[in-house]
């Protein structure tokens, strides 16, 4: 124990006396003296093992909320046009050949063309159809664990709705089309054909070369979908001279290329890219929104624990596979 008059050890008999800290201390002899009228002793006692963890006498600051892993953007969504439906199986009528044979009117002589046969054209079709899909996922809590602490209820609802959507994210991009799967948008696209490989030498070009691939195929691109790591590298491209091939460091610009928008995400494979007239290409249909229920499942209800289930219901028409372009970034 230190007071301001000197030090006291545990060694003096009973310990620190307060008394004799008080009338020994340099204050209280001045105020005997008449230097002050007023004297302020600081007692201060040193507490063995007042530090570290698990000790009794300083109390846990815990903050509020549960720290978790990063969480991804979700971007696939939001290229397609979407709408409802009431059913579990879509169905639409897809062109298969169209024909265009349109010309003159043409054959008797130059003054008349009456009683001439017209150029015929054709389209045929066939019968499309898209099942509706179920994502969904579950967790099993005790009844007691969410009594107890409300804040995990929602913390797990969050969570299940976080990786709803993340897998959401990843089939529109590459569902199978098989065994409950949304058939994915870079599963079904056109594979992309190099036009003059020997004059592209960049991520840039190759691009631009899918871009009028799906032109050519008379649609209007609207949208690129490149993984993180391809658009970190088209960023950090220089010319001969050291300077950015596509932009400052400090433009604010959101991501584009070629005067389209770049969706940057981790679903798609690096090395890999999309480029479509998505709003065109294909169409988005919600049958039940994604939501988060609680029930119990068995013998629960003896156990005490409840199910926590978060699941959604969409399909995923693609009505032109043309309109999307992709492959490997690897020139041959």
């Amino acid at each position: 124990a230190v007071a301001s008059g000197g030090v006291y050890t545990s060694g003096e008999p009973r310990g620190f006396n307060v008394g004799r800290a008080v009338t020994e201390s340099s204050q209280f002899k001045a105020l005997l003296d008449g230097t002050t009228k007023t004297a302020r002793i600081s007692l201060k006692t040193a507490i063995v093992n007042a530090t570290g963890q698990n000790q009794p006498l300083a109390p846990s600051d815990r903050l509020a909320g549960i720290v978790h892993s990063g969480e991804r953007r979700f971007t696939m969504r939001d290229l397609l046009p979407t709408a409802r439906t009431s059913s579990n199986l879509i169905e639409y009528a897809k062109e298969n050949v169209y024909t265009n044979n349109a010309g003159p009117q043409v054959g008797g002589s130059p003054e008349a063309f009456e009683n001439v046969s017209k150029p015929e054209s054709g389209i045929t079709f066939t019968l499309q159809t898209a099942a509706v899909s179920t994502l969904a996922h579950w967790i099993p809590v005790s009844k007691q664990v969410l009594s107890d602490s409300p804040m995990l209820q929602q913390y797990i609802n969050d969570r299940l709705m976080y990786g709803l959507k993340l897998k959401e994210d990843t089939q529109l991009l590459l569902g199978t089309g098989s065994n409950g799967e949304l058939p994915g948008l870079y599963t079904n696209r056109t594979a992309y054909s190099v036009t003059s490989p020997l004059s592209y030498t960049t991520k840039l070009d190759i691009i631009r070369d899918a871009m009028d691939q799906v032109q050519a195929s008379e649609y209007d691109p609207d949208g690129i979908v490149l993984n993180g790591r391809d658009w970190k590298e088209m960023q950090l491209a220089k010319d001969s001279q050291g300077r950015y091939m596509i932009g400052q460091a400090q433009d604010g610009n959101g991501p584009r290329l070629w005067g389209l928008p770049v969706v940057v995400t981790n679903s798609i494979t690096s090395g890999t890219f999309l480029v479509g007239a998505f709003g065109m290409a294909a169409q988005l249909w919600d049958r039940e929104d994604a939501m988060v229920e609680i029930g119990l499942n068995n013998d629960d209800f003896t156990k005490n624990m409840v199910t926590i289930l978060c699941e959604e219901r969409l399909a995923l028409t693609i009505y032109r596979s043309d309109a999307l372009v992709g492959g490997s970034f690897t020139v041959t």
